[in-house]
């Protein structure tokens, strides 16, 4: 079912309101969790930075990089789905 509303977006068809709200609000959702990520990875780095040289800087400074891998698909899907949602609205 949401193939086929996908395929009216690219048919040029109008597609119903409901689809248009649930793809403007993944968008914002996939945009949110990115710009979260993107805070805590730069108050991780910061709190490392304080830290001295052993395990918990270490930790601190994994965590953030995976907290940033994480960060940057979730903000290339968001816009994504923002580009598409601006252009079927």
């Amino acid at each position: 079912m949401l193939s086929q509303f996908a395929a009216r977006t690219v048919s040029g068809k109008t597609p119903p309101l409901p689809f248009l709200i649930t793809l403007w609000l993944l968008a914002l959702f996939f945009l949110g969790i990115a710009i979260a990520a993107g805070i805590a990875w730069w108050r991780l780095r910061r709190d490392a930075k304080a830290l001295p040289e052993g395990e918990a800087r270490q930790g601190k400074s994994g965590r953030a990089g995976c907290l940033m891998a994480g960060a940057i698909p979730a903000v290339l899907f968001g816009i994504f789905l923002l580009d598409w949602a601006i252009q079927v609205s």
